[in-house]
């Protein structure tokens, strides 16, 4: 019994098994194909996720930077420390979110 990589969610799984334990993907029956296919659409997926989530912290970060930038709150007040942190916070996730998917893109 060998340990293979399920094509949906890429986590560990027996080679004799039917169905994925994890996400239910069906592994009976389908030829070498239909599972590299379904490999690709997985890492699709994966791509479009932290697409989204790295527009998401850039929206986030540029919100918070606008209203620094219009509202110019006092510095010692909790809403200039707010929009500080979400400008930081924003900033990060972003380039975390771009780092990952750089190494998806490369195969990890």
């Amino acid at each position: 019994m060998a340990l293979i990589h399920c094509p949906s969610c890429n986590k560990r799984i027996s080679d004799k098994a039917k169905t994925c334990p994890h996400c239910e993907f069906v592994l009976a029956g389908r030829d070498s194909e239909d599972l590299e296919r379904e490999q690709h659409r997985a890492i699709q997926r994966r791509k479009d996720k932290l697409l989204s989530h790295s527009m998401l912290a850039l929206l986030i970060a540029i919100g918070a930077f606008a209203y620094t930038f219009l509202e110019q709150p006092h510095p010692d007040s909790w809403y200039a420390k707010v929009s500080y942190g979400l400008m930081g916070l924003g900033v990060i996730w972003f380039l975390i979110n771009r780092v990952l998917i750089l190494m998806l893109k490369r195969g990890r």
